[in-house]
């Protein structure tokens, strides 16, 4: 795969995520402002849920993509084998799609009886039938492509059309908020849009893979380790989850929108992130397949960029916060939304996930998603086990913590299978790039007690924003640059040559 691609990814993903973070910021304004916290704390509610109940089919994708590595060199498609994995993996989306669909129902009836709102129980009967609807529209026909264009080095056709669908979901959601019409026309709304992505995606896959036959007899193959991938995914969802369900049902819908502001500010900035690294993630599969000793300096690149990235990320949105809660909701006065204990929690939620991100997709492309399940059945069950335990008495800190106490178990066995196991080196390089960024950021957002920040609009915000955000990168990159010295070497290969040019 050309540099070509990684470039293409980087910029067209990064266009997109700001757009799309932009409006992501603005429209719960929206919707506070008309609708109130505990419709908000509604929408978030549901919204989360379909989000991670969409991870179910990340088991089917995981293991679609790791077969597909092997059939893609470049240019050069073995269309035949392709073809076969394409449709084992349609057929097992759709059969999910079934299952996913019954789950939806009967959450539309349970869960306007388990959360505290005062909205009617037919609203959120309804709002929760067209969310899913949208899911199983992605199940059934457009996430197997999907997978297709992320191995291909493609995911910058995908970002493409998801910017267009998510311009679509706000301004619909723009539009419905102002004129104060019922929510249940802003989901409709929402569902229209997931059309108009079929119809974009069923366009660009006939144009571009015309010889793609997903209707090819497949024999008796079958996905390789599905099952084990699909086990992570759905303890992943049920460790995902898990915060926004357990507030809404111990607490309120408006304590949810409470939790729902401050997720939007840290998932906002991980997600720009997380696009990033999934546009570039085929070069961690193509790379060990093709070459190990080139991987393991791959490797640890990715680990030094983007935790490097996320932790000073994390860094500027600790200090700026609470100021930026401030001003987003000033003038709403039915939940209090300031509480300055919220910001290290998510925090180290965001920046302890990323301590695994890159091993845990080794693990999976080295077939190791069995022991990958069991140990996500243990994080799922700690985490919301100290949730339910902790929710009474500390309310939404006592879930988020849960979380942090959850994860340093999944993130030790990942590296370790990782490094030891699979790559069977000294863990010392992993080690000292995961423990100084997290140490540096807890200096960091330690001496914040020196000084406090009094931002009183969006232009002083934005200002804020912009140095701070330049100076954690600077400071992050150099600390990465020193602990793996081969970070800027690495770098330019990465997006300057061919993907398996030898260092």
């Amino acid at each position: 795969m050309e540099h070509k691609s990684n470039r293409k990814n980087i910029i067209y993903t990064l266009v997109s995520q700001f757009l799309v973070l932009g409006l992501a910021l603005v429209v719960p304004r929206f919707i506070l402002v008309s609708y109130g916290s505990d419709t908000n704390g509604l929408i978030g509610t549901v919204s989360q849920v379909m989000a991670y109940l969409a991870l179910l089919e990340a088991g089917i994708g995981r293991a679609a993509r790791n077969e597909l590595y092997k059939y893609l060199h470049g240019d050069i498609y073995d269309k035949e084998n392709i073809s076969v994995i394409m449709s084992l993996s349609r057929k097992t989306y759709r059969n999910i799609t079934k299952i996913y669909a019954l789950i939806i129902l009967a959450f539309s009836f349970i869960l306007p009886y388990i959360i505290k709102t005062d909205l009617d129980y037919w609203t959120v009967f309804a709002v929760v039938i067209i969310e899913g609807a949208s899911g199983v529209v992605s199940f059934f026909f457009i996430q197997n492509w999907t997978d297709l264009l992320a191995v291909d080095g493609r995911n910058y056709v995908t970002s493409n059309i998801d910017l267009v669908y998510k311009i679509l979901i706000y301004l619909v959601k723009i539009v419905m908020a102002v004129l104060g019409v019922n929510i249940i026309f802003m989901e409709l709304g929402f569902f229209a849009a997931t059309l108009i992505k079929l119809l974009i995606s069923r366009k660009y896959m006939k144009s571009h893979y015309e010889w793609l036959d997903c209707g090819i007899n497949t024999g008796d193959r079958k996905l390789k380790d599905k099952g084990s991938f699909m086990i992570a995914e759905v303890a992943w969802t049920v460790f995902s989850s898990t915060d926004m369900i357990v507030i809404s049902i111990f607490c309120s819908t408006k304590n949810s929108s409470v939790y729902a502001i401050y997720y939007m500010v840290f998932i906002s900035l991980n997600k720009l992130i997380d696009a990033v690294y999934t546009s570039l993630k085929f070069n961690l599969g193509q790379s060990f397949h093709n070459d190990k000793e080139q991987y393991k300096i791959t490797h640890d690149l990715y680990n030094s960029v983007f935790l490097g990235t996320v932790s000073s990320l994390m860094t500027v949105a600790y200090y700026l916060c609470i100021p930026f809660v401030s001003l987003y909701t000033k003038g709403i006065t039915d939940v209090n939304y300031i509480d300055t204990s919220l910001p290290m929690a998510f925090s180290l939620i965001m920046i302890l996930s990323w301590c695994r991100m890159v091993a845990e997709h080794l693990n999976g492309i080295a077939g190791y998603a069995k022991q990958l399940g069991k140990v996500s059945i243990i994080e799922a069950a700690i985490n919301i086990t100290l949730s339910v335990a902790l929710v009474n008495q500390f309310g939404i800190r006592g879930v988020l913590y849960a979380t942090v106490i959850a994860l340093p178990l999944k993130i030790v066995y990942c590296n370790w299978l990782a490094d030891k196991v699979i790559l069977k080196r000294s863990m010392l390089k992993t080690i000292l790039i995961l423990s100084v960024n997290l140490i540096l950021f807890i200096v960091l957002a330690g001496i914040t007690g020196l000084f406090e920040i009094t931002i009183n609009s969006y232009l002083e915000f934005a200002v804020y924003g912009l140095v701070l955000t330049l100076c954690a990168i600077i400071l992050f990159t150099s600390v990465n640059i020193v602990l793996n010295r081969n970070m800027l070497s690495s770098l330019k290969r990465i997006t300057g040559k061919k993907l398996n040019a030898k260092k």
